[in-house]
């Protein structure tokens, strides 16, 4: 508890018997549906009393509220409508046995302009992962040739790649060694 309440999950519940009560370590009750109210215990358990919501929304806030919720839920509704419609595929009656024959003729200006919709509309195609580049590593960092071309354009990048030291860092590989240990 602080001097400005009790925060509990990202909303701060004040009240008037708080008052001098700051630092004091508190347990929060509380109902599920029931979150403009919390209840409030000392660290042994005893009940202190309620708090409520600091910052609640006015009723005007809630009616505006509930109405765009609703008016998104309705536009949301008509837009599946909408689209089941779309997806319906219909075909023609048939008197003999043979494939189907699918009805619902478009145009070319017609499938480009859905399928544009279509594009404009994921998410994932319309983010844009170039639009920082990233920073240029460090000069001591080995890079890909590719990410060295990508971060730095204007560093030359060799074609061959550099020799590898077999040893830890800053120790050179000796050429004398073989490899065995004996």
């Amino acid at each position: 508890m602080t001097s400005h309440g009790v925060s509990w999950r990202g909303r701060t519940y004040v009240a008037a018997w708080m008052t001098g009560q700051a630092c004091r370590e508190v347990r929060v009750r509380y109902m599920p549906h029931h979150d403009h109210e919390i209840d409030i215990c000392d660290a042994s358990g005893k009940y202190l009393g309620p708090a409520h919501l600091a910052d609640a929304a006015t009723p005007e806030q809630l009616d505006a509220l509930r109405t765009a919720r609703a008016e998104r839920a309705r536009r949301l509704r008509a837009e599946v409508k909408a689209a089941e419609t779309l997806r319906r595929q219909r075909f023609a009656p048939a008197t003999t046995a043979g494939p189907a024959q699918r009805l619902g003729a478009l145009t070319a200006a017609q499938a480009g302009d859905e399928l544009a919709a279509v594009e404009h509309t994921d998410a994932s195609k319309l983010a844009l992962p170039d639009l920082i580049p990233p920073a240029a590593p460090p000069a001591d960092w080995r890079t890909p040739p590719s990410l060295a071309t990508r971060t730095t354009p204007d560093r030359p990048v060799s074609l061959q790649p550099e020799p590898v030291p077999d040893g830890p860092p800053g120790r050179a590989a000796d050429p004398a060694e073989d490899g065995d240990a004996s």
